[in-house]
């Protein structure tokens, strides 16, 4: 017989099997849970892409015409929406008066950039550093969702990984500190995606874009729709994280995946040069969180408190010290660092609130780059001391 254990969690109830001592055989070890979620529909996502078109029949000034009349009902689509067409703005409210940085309380929107690889520099006292480059596209704010309403944004409200490990739902979401900025990046032809994603951007007044990423921002933060986020969000100097997708490598042994020595290679090892070993000691369970053979990579991790070191406003380029994770030519968030340290110094030198405008430019404007003091630009010869 089976003794059925009822564990009482809001807003479900998990019902767990559990053998009983007296019928503990090989057939009854495992675990069997019945997940709350296994009849439940899954939520709406909004389809990206289009279906793929045959334009065999099409000639190249057919074509050439039909890409200039899309972009056209685009351009009319988006200047009927705004009603700050007129004053050739891209808010379609008029501009807010800018905040002022509060310690501990201000969070800013991020960037979304592409990395593009790795490039080693040098330091004035000649030690080498290596940086990642990541180019910033042309990106704009989609939506503002404040803290009040985050109960009722759709990919919210089944929060599936918290309700899997049966712990509460995390501090940003309850405390309502912070609401959610959606940000647009990479403006592409409208025949390549569909009507519902493009109706996304219809709302802001935008054109289709192929990124949506969205940020924790606090509330005297908060963009309006349409805004444009550009190089200068960052200054050189800053401190960022930079969150991405590591490289997928797919399914991946012990040795590969956790570094595990494996068994022997010779002396009567057969069939066990890469294996594991014992998964569990005297025919115990396994727990979740054992190391055992799996997917490796393909999952969202940060690199925290990276500077900023040097940045090229010819090509829109951050050079960031460090590693981020990613493949190259990859998507990544970038944004201010949470680390105290950083925001201790943010305190003290606040950056661009709520972002940068042209009004916050020298005189003069910028160079084609900006260098870390510390950094050494390849226009100037490396003077060690004797």
């Amino acid at each position: 017989s089976q003794l059925i254990v009822a564990m009482a969690t809001a807003p479900h109830t998990w019902l767990r099997l559990v053998p009983s001592c007296r019928s503990y055989s090989k057939a009854t070890r495992l675990h069997k849970i019945d997940y709350p979620w296994k009849d439940e529909p899954k939520p709406h996502w909004v389809r990206q892409f289009e279906a793929r078109r045959v334009d065999a029949d099409l000639t190249p000034e057919n074509r050439d015409w039909l890409r200039q009349w899309r972009l056209q009902r685009v351009r009319d689509a988006v200047a009927s929406s705004s009603e700050a067409a007129a004053a050739a703005s891209p808010l379609k409210e008029p501009p807010a008066a800018r905040p002022l940085w509060t310690p501990r309380v201000s969070q800013r929107c991020g960037l979304v950039g592409i990395k593009l690889g790795i490039l080693p520099m040098w330091y004035r006292n000649g030690q080498k550093v290596h940086t990642t480059v990541v180019q910033i596209p042309d990106q704009r704010v989609l939506r503002w969702v404040p803290p009040e309403d985050l109960g009722n944004y759709a990919s919210l409200r089944e929060m599936r990984p918290y309700r899997l490990n049966q712990s509460l739902l995390p501090r940003w979401l309850t405390q309502q500190r912070w609401g959610l900025q959606l940000v647009g990046a990479v403006p592409a032809d409208p025949a390549n995606f569909t009507a519902q994603w493009c109706g996304i951007f219809k709302a802001a007044g935008l054109p289709p874009m192929r990124k949506i990423s969205r940020f924790l921002v606090s509330p005297d933060a908060a963009l309006q729709p349409g805004a444009c986020l550009g190089l200068h969000h960052f200054r050189v100097g800053d401190c960022v994280d930079v969150v991405a997708r590591t490289v997928n490598r797919g399914f991946q042994g012990v040795m590969e995946r956790h570094l595990m020595e494996g068994g022997p290679a010779a002396h009567g090892s057969t069939k066990f040069h890469r294996k594991m070993g014992s998964a569990a000691g005297g025919g115990g369970p396994i727990y979740r969180g054992k190391r055992m053979p799996g997917v490796m990579g393909n999952r969202f991790r940060a690199a925290r408190s990276l500077p900023v070191l040097r940045v090229n406003t010819k090509h829109r380029l951050l050079f960031i010290k460090g590693f981020t994770p990613g493949p190259p030519h990859s998507y990544c968030q970038i944004m201010d660092s949470w680390m105290l340290d950083v925001r201790r110094s943010l305190d003290a030198n606040p950056p661009p609130m709520p972002t940068y405008f042209a009004e916050d430019a020298p005189e003069g404007g910028y160079p084609e780059d900006v260098y870390h003091p510390d950094l050494l630009p390849y226009d100037q010869p490396l003077e060690l001391p004797d």
